[in-house]
């Protein structure tokens, strides 16, 4: 590294530290700003070139202008810090190699071809995400960068050698001074509290990605700083895998999203989403809060029997029988027939608006059935109603080929099968009579989660009729609440918002819900126009040497994210979840995350001690019952406070323990 850099500042103040740290990023964007002007006049150079020439001139000046542009694209960083830390080394006499070297977006060489910034993929960055005080990897001390646009506005050490960074006379700032203070006291008492908090940290931060992770701890102990090194170790150590499935950071509040943007600039939208609870649903709007008391009932794991109870009772036979007339045939759906339709149903696999096409067409079977006997009858007795039967039933176009009527009936008589077209025309006409459309209303809605919510609470027949004495009558009447005109209008609380998940889960897309054939004519249709548009896009901008319009156009069905489902972004999942203040969600939360995360990779981090949500689940062995449980949970206890002074915590032990007899105490060190 260049001189400039400032390594080592023996006993210089935090204040001081921060001015060096500023004028050496001052230095690397300067030389930033020259190789964008730079990257800049090639690119002007290469649009002054006249076209023309001959193929191999044209592809080579074509390629050259995209690495160009691409090479611009990557120097504009906008807003973004340009380093987010920095790695001081164990140092080995007077080698130049021992840094200092720091990490970010890009890398920026000086003016002799010398590293001011490294880039955060090369494998001299490694330690910055995988070094642990137990594994330090060669690191003395690692420096975060808190910054503001171009403006540094605060450090944060860490000690990963604390025998190191002493002997190269580092100063510490921030929380890493605590912990450096603690070392610095060589009793032995001290050095196996570090050695404890080190072995600790290391076993949360460096465990196996599959499975689940709890780690756990009371006040102090450093569970959310634990959170966020393993969130970078992770997304770091599995990118890859973790840029193609994405990883969901659950919290109370942006700070994962905030640390996350700092030290990993390549993981964007698609690959890293920060959500609370209530926002994993965008599509709900949370306008209201509910008390206490029916914010716990709402999370209770029971509402969950009381969610799939309600969409039962939506799946019922007609009341009485539904008679309709068409061509003169007397159609009947029967109570007994309609209840057996919808009992197969139940028993058919899927979701139910999955299965709301099998119910319709066996609704619109049975009645064509009907029509089909009704018309044979009136064929057999010679009926008038047979000629008088309207043209447009079989596709004639007048009158005069009326004696084609005959030879349908005629084969139907006969135990032939009619024309398609004449099947299919009747099948339509039957499902558009108002009549059957409400009949299938009734015995097979088509629902969203929030319209069944929505329904549920808004009549306390229906609540009563779901809840199946599983609540008691006070709990019930916590449900209900008045009916607006407009769904849009409904007062949603965040404790709603697990409920609908649920119900969304059940139900499965709207889209399902069509019959197929409409489902692949619609995806051809879209299909054959995101190829139509792909190709236009490559023709427009002269990429025909490098791809086709298929390529493209594949490449952009394959977005990740969609899952294949209706495109709704609160239906993805996950290649891993981290939560982070885990003891405040409810039961009916963990069931919404669970869905998330099929593949059961979670960190888990709080203290069952500390929550203060209504209707919390109330220790770990519950939380895992919501889980996928693909194997067997590892558990970490951060065991040492070394934040909170011991006679604040003396106090707070025996608060805790009262409150909380499962909480262990922790050990104080200060």
């Amino acid at each position: 590294m260049p001189d400039e850099s400032p390594g080592a500042l023996p006993g210089a103040a935090p204040h001081d530290e921060l001015e060096a740290e500023q004028r050496y990023l001052d230095a690397a964007y300067d030389r930033l700003d020259e190789m964008r002007q730079a990257a800049l006049r090639v690119a002007e150079g290469y649009a002054e070139v006249q076209r023309g020439g001959t193929h191999q001139a044209r592809l080579e000046r074509d390629a050259a202008t995209a690495l160009t542009r691409r090479r611009l694209a990557a120097l504009d960083i906008g807003d973004n810090p340009l380093s987010f830390g920095r790695l001081d080394l164990e140092r080995d006499g007077d080698d130049d190699d021992d840094g200092p070297y720091y990490v970010g977006r890009i890398s920026v060489m000086d003016a002799d071809q010398n590293p001011l910034v490294i880039d955060w993929r090369a494998p001299v960055a490694e330690p910055f995400y995988r070094a642990t005080p137990v594994e330090p990897m060669g690191v003395a001390r690692r420096r975060h960068f808190h910054t503001r646009g171009r403006e540094l506005v605060g450090i944060d050490d860490e000690i990963l050698d604390a025998d190191a960074t002493a002997e190269a006379g580092y100063t510490v700032v921030g929380e890493g001074a605590l912990l450096a203070e603690l070392e610095r006291d060589r009793t032995g008492r001290m050095r196996d509290i570090v050695a404890t908090i080190q072995a600790e940290q290391d076993e949360a931060i460096r465990a196996d990605l599959p499975g689940v992770l709890i780690v756990a701890g009371g006040p102090g102990t450093g569970k959310t700083a634990v959170a966020l090194h393993r969130a970078a170790y992770l997304l770091y150590t599995h990118r890859r895998r973790l840029a193609a499935r994405g990883v969901l950071l659950v919290g109370p509040n942006p700070i994962f999203l905030h640390y996350i943007d700092q030290v990993l600039p390549s993981l964007g939208e698609d690959e890293v989403q920060l959500a609370t609870p209530a926002a994993l649903k965008p599509q709900v709007t949370v306008r209201a809060v509910d008390s206490d008391a029916v914010a716990a009932v709402k999370g209770d794991a029971r509402m969950a029997d009381v969610i799939a109870r309600a969409l039962r009772d939506r799946e019922r036979a007609v009341p009485r029988d539904v008679v309709v007339v068409l061509d003169g045939h007397r159609l009947r759906l029967r109570t007994r027939d309609a209840s057996r339709i919808v009992e197969r149903a139940r028993r058919r696999r899927g979701t139910h608006n999955e299965r709301r096409p099998s119910v319709a067409r066996a609704v619109i079977d049975h009645l064509r059935d009907q029509y089909r006997r009704s018309l044979v009858r009136a064929y057999e007795e010679g009926a008038e109603a047979l000629r008088a039967a309207p043209p447009a039933l079989f596709g004639l176009e007048d009158d005069d080929d009326a004696e084609v009527d005959l030879p349908v009936a005629s084969a139907l008589a006969r135990g032939e099968r009619a024309p398609d077209e004449w099947e299919a025309e009747l099948a339509a006409r039957i499902r558009a009579l108002p009549e059957v459309r409400a009949a299938l209303e009734r015995m097979w809605p088509v629902l969203t989660g929030a319209e069944l919510v929505h329904d549920l609470f808004s009549f306390p027949a229906l609540i009563r009729s779901a809840v199946d004495g599983a609540l008691s009558r006070a709990e019930q009447e916590g449900l209900h609440r008045p009916r607006p005109e407009n769904i849009r209008a409904v007062p949603w609380t965040a404790a709603d918002v697990p409920l609908i998940d649920e119900a969304d889960a059940l139900l499965g897309p709207v889209e399902a819900a069509r019959p197929r054939a409409r489902r692949r004519r619609r995806r051809t249709a879209e299909e054959a126009e995101q190829l139509a548009a792909a190709a236009r896009v490559v023709e427009e901008l002269g990429l025909g040497a490098y791809t086709t319009g298929a390529e493209v156009a594949q490449r952009y069905a394959g977005v990740p994210g969609t899952n294949g489902d209706d495109g709704s972004p609160e239906l993805r999942t996950y290649g891993h979840v981290l939560v982070d203040e885990a003891q405040d969600l409810t039961a009916m939360q963990w069931r919404m995350l669970a869905r998330r995360c099929p593949s059961g990779s979670m960190t888990l981090v709080g203290d069952p001690g500390q929550s203060s949500q209504p209707g919390a689940v109330a220790d770990w062995d519950a939380v895992l019952r919501h889980l996928p449980g693909h194997q067997a949970p590892r558990r970490v206890t951060l065991s040492v406070n070394y934040r909170t002074p011991a006679e604040i915590m003396a106090v707070a032990d025996r608060v805790l323990a009262a409150a909380a007899a499962a909480v262990e105490p922790v050990r104080s060190v200060r």
